[in-house]
């Protein structure tokens, strides 16, 4: 028999799955399927609740499930209509949308109004390469099929290119035209930069979850960080602290390196099957982070640098998902996929407001 705090936890989860998965998404990407699994909820509620005594709670119990009931079947009709109507390349061009969003928040999180002399210029490539392949996905669709604001989607990710192409030529001159110890202190800047993107994305995290070209891309820009830095040396730079530092990252590129080849290794002996749970796990492991230390609190006093590090490595995850999903049509995996996309707009959005309070906003 269902109890009152039974009910009302049921109902908070329909609202909290429809906030996710539904409030201002665009129909076109939205699953009918979980709609009515949504439903078939709802109308749970409304023939358990008949089992509580008549009262107050009885009746608000019953309108709050026949409101989700009703909200959800019209909206159900709507993303059927939509969908039919438009077709799966519409459909498909509305995911790149979101997943160009998604590079965009990650260059606003990295790199916008930040110290240039400090940045990671192959992180902004590696931007660069995941927008200019998203591009190519939606001129393709263009081709085929003329839609509504395909166009206009298309030239907004290609003048993001021209700007991330251009501040990449700034963060080089930053970090190259300058006073030789100057140059130095950038470096260390920039090396500080990669030990951290280590840190949030493979410092104790299970390997096969790891995405083995980020750590690639970390190791050839810390050893490119040791060259200039052995090249100041030589060029007649005398500073300790630049010794020093030469010191460390040769530790940390043996390290990464020996780290490269063990998770390299245990991805080779992973199934598709073992690949596609160990990436749900890890990002659950991110939604409950985000559900206990920002969900349902004080914007005020939350930290925007927790929250950075989530979003990197939900992308990291949403990355690898969609390289599977290219692979084999996977349930489980296209399941969760959807989640950590869903999620991360949802994350993003909650990102920007908590700047906006913190007068962090740019």
């Amino acid at each position: 028999m269902a109890t009152l705090s039974d009910l009302h936890r049921r109902l908070a989860a329909n609202d909290t799955r429809y906030a996710l998965h539904f409030a201002g998404h665009p129909r076109l990407t939205r699953r009918p399927e979980l709609l009515a699994s949504m439903i078939a909820d709802a109308t749970a509620i409304l023939t358990d609740v008949r089992s509580l005594k008549a009262g107050t709670d009885r009746q608000a119990i019953t309108q709050s499930a026949q409101r989700q009931k009703d909200l959800y079947a019209t909206e159900r009709q709507a993303v059927v209509q939509l969908q039919a109507q438009m077709g799966p390349l519409a459909r498909e061009a509305s995911l790149l949308g979101t997943r160009a969003n998604l590079v965009f928040h990650r260059y606003a999180r990295h790199f916008a109004g930040q110290n240039r002399s400090s940045r990671d210029g192959t992180y902004l490539r590696d931007m660069i390469d995941e927008l200019a392949t998203i591009s190519k996905q939606m001129q393709a669709i263009r081709a085929d099929q003329d839609i509504d604001g395909l166009r206009a989607d298309t030239e907004v990710v290609d003048g993001r290119l021209v700007q991330f192409r251009t501040e990449t030529a700034h963060i080089a001159a930053a970090q190259t035209e300058a006073a030789p110890d100057e140059q130095a202190g950038a470096l260390a800047n920039v090396a500080n930069n990669l030990f951290n993107q280590y840190k949030v994305h493979f410092a104790g995290l299970p390997r096969v979850s790891r995405r083995p070209e980020l750590l690639v891309r970390l190791v050839e820009a810390l050893d490119a960080v040791r060259e200039r830095m052995t090249a100041l040396q030589t060029q007649g730079l005398h500073d300790e602290h630049n010794a020093a530092n030469i010191g460390i990252v040769e530790a940390r590129l043996q390290a990464w390196t020996q780290e490269l080849a063990a998770i390299r290794a245990e991805r080779q002996t992973a199934t598709f099957a073992t690949m596609v749970k160990d990436l749900a796990t890890a990002a659950d492991a991110e939604l409950e982070s985000y559900a206990a230390h920002f969900a349902g609190q004080s914007r005020r006093t939350r930290d925007l640098g927790r929250l950075s590090d989530m979003l990197d490595r939900l992308d990291e995850i949403e990355r690898q998902m969609t390289r599977l999903d290219l692979v084999q049509d996977n349930a489980d995996n296209a399941l969760h996929l959807a989640v950590v996309r869903d999620a991360m707009t949802m994350y993003q959005n909650e990102y920007d407001e908590i700047a906006k309070v913190q007068g962090k906003a740019g």
